[in-house]
C-alpha cells in the first residue's frame, strides 16, 4: 500500500509544521523558499509570537497552540515535527494513527521502548510513513563517501571513524545529552556507511571544563563492534571552542575514504593561512537539510519513502542506550535489539544530490 496524500490547486502538497524554534524555523523556511511541490500550510507553537513570525514568513500559514490539533486538521496532508524530544514519539504516534507521512526530528523517541512503539505501530499499518531526520545522510560529502563504499572500490570496508565536534553545548547538557543529541548522529552513520548493525560499544570520556558533576564527559570517544566482524571509533566533543566540525572516514581493505575539509577560501595573511570553519549544524548542514526535504517531498510523490525511517531511529536509540550504561559501567555493553521486520528491508535509499 502507497503512501497518499493529496495536493492543493496548484499541485502542491500542503504541510505542518511543529514547533518554531532553532529547527523548526529552519525547516519552515527552507520548504517555503527552496523546496519544490510543497507548502507550509500550518504551523504549531506554544510559543504564538514565534509562531506568528515564522507563519508571516512562510505565507500567512495557519497557527495552531496545539499539536495534535494541526496534525488532525484536514488541510494538512503530511508533517514535519521538530519540537522538543519527549513529543516526537506521541505526536509521530498520532499521524501514523491519521495516515499522515511525518518526518521527526531526531531522536525519534526519548527512550527504545518508545521507538520500539512507533516501529510497532507503522508495522501494524502495513506502510512506512516515517521518516527520520538523520539529515548527514544528504550532506554531499557523506553521500560522495557513501557511494565510493558502496561502489567497492576501497576493498571491503573495515573500519569506521567518525568525529563530531561542537563549539559549546547548553549549559543543562551532561554525558547523556550528548549522546543522545549529538553521537545518535554518529552511531547512524556507522550503521549506514558500513550497512550493518552495531553489536557492542564502549565509551570512556573527560570532562574538559572542570564540571563540578563527577563522570559527566562533555569529550566521548566510542568504540564499535558492527556486524560482519567490522569496527568503528567515534569522537564527540561538545565544547571544542574552535567552531563545528563533522566528517567521516571508511577503511577498507584496498584503500580509505573520508570527507573533504573545509571548502571556503584558504586566506594567506600576516605570515599565516588560514580557512573559515563553519559555527553550527545549521550553517554546516544547510545543503544537506535543503536536500532532506527535498528528497522527502519527492518520495511523497513517488508513494514511497526512501529516507533513514523509523527502525534506523529505533536501532540509533539502542545503541545510544548502550552507549550511557557503558558510561555508567565503565564496561563495553552489547547491543541487542528484535529482528528487523520485513518492512524495513535494506532497499537502497535513493538521495538528492
Amino acid at each position: 500500500m502507497g503512501i497518499s496524500v493529496k495536493r492543493d490547486d496548484s499541485g502542491q502538497i500542503p504541510v505542518g509544521v511543529v514547533g518554531t524554534g532553532g529547527m523548526g524555523g529552519m525547516h519552515a523556511r527552507i520548504l517555503h523558499h527552496k523546496v519544490a511541490g510543497a507548502r507550509v500550510e500550518a504551523v504549531s507553537d506554544v510559543d504564538a509570537e514565534r509562531a506568528g513570525k515564522i507563519a508571516q514568513e512562510c505565507g500567512s500559514a495557519a497557527i495552531f497552540a496545539d499539536a495534535v490539533e494541526m496534525i488532525r486538521d484536514d488541510a494538512v496532508e503530511a508533517v514535519i515535527i521538530a519540537s522538543p524530544a519527549p513529543t516526537h514519539a506521541e505526536l509521530t504516534l498520532e499521524c501514523l494513527r491519521l495516515g499522515k507521512p511525518v518526518l521527526c526530528e531526531k531522536p525519534l523517541a526519548t527512550s527504545p521502548q518508545e521507538a520500539l512503539g512507533v516501529v510497532e505501530a507503522e508495522v501494524e499499518r502495513g506502510e512506512k510513513l516515517v521518516q527520520v531526520g538523520f539529515m548527514r545522510r544528504y550532506d554531499p560529502q557523506h553521500v560522495d563517501v557513501k557511494n565510493t563504499v558502496s561502489s567497492g572500490d576501497i576493498g571491503e570496508p573495515v573500519l569506521f571513524k567518525g568525529w563530531h565536534r561542537n563549539a559549546s553545548s547548553p549549559p543543562a547538557a551532561d554525558s547523556e545529552w550528548v549522546v543522545i543529541n549529538s553521537a545518535i548522529h554518529d552511531l547512524d552513520s556507522a550503521r549506514w556507511m558500513l550497512d550493518g548493525e552495531i553489536e557492542e560499544v564502549f565509551v570512556r570520556g573527560l570532562d574538559t571544563t572542570g564540571s563540578p558533576a563527577e563522570g559527566e564527559f562533555d569529550l566521548q570517544l566510542v568504540q564499535l563492534s558492527i556486524s560482519g566482524g567490522r569496527l568503528g571509533i567515534i569522537e564527540v566533543y561538545v565544547e571544542a571552542g574552535y567552531g563545528y566540525e563533522v566528517g567521516v572516514e571508511v577503511v577498507g581493505t584496498h584503500g580509505t575514504a573520508y570527507t573533504a575539509p573545509p571548502t571556503g577560501a584558504v586566506v594567506r595573511l600576516k605570515r599565516n593561512y588560514s580557512q573559515n570553519v563553519e559555527a553550527d549544524w545549521l550553517e554546516r548542514f544547510e545543503t544537506a537539510y535543503t536536500l532532506q526535504l527535498q528528497g522527502w517531498i519527492e518520495s511523497l510523490n513517488k508513494e514511497q519513502l526512501n529516507g533513514p525511517d523509523a527502525w534506523d531511529g529505533y536501532a540509533a536509540l539502542v545503541a545510544a542506550e548502550a552507549c550511557i550504561a557503558s558510561i555508567k559501567s565503565g564496561n563495553p555493553e552489547p547491543v541487542s535489539q528484535p529482528e528487523r521486520p520485513a518492512l524495513y528491508g535494506r532497499e537502497a535509499q535513493e538521495v538528492i544530490g
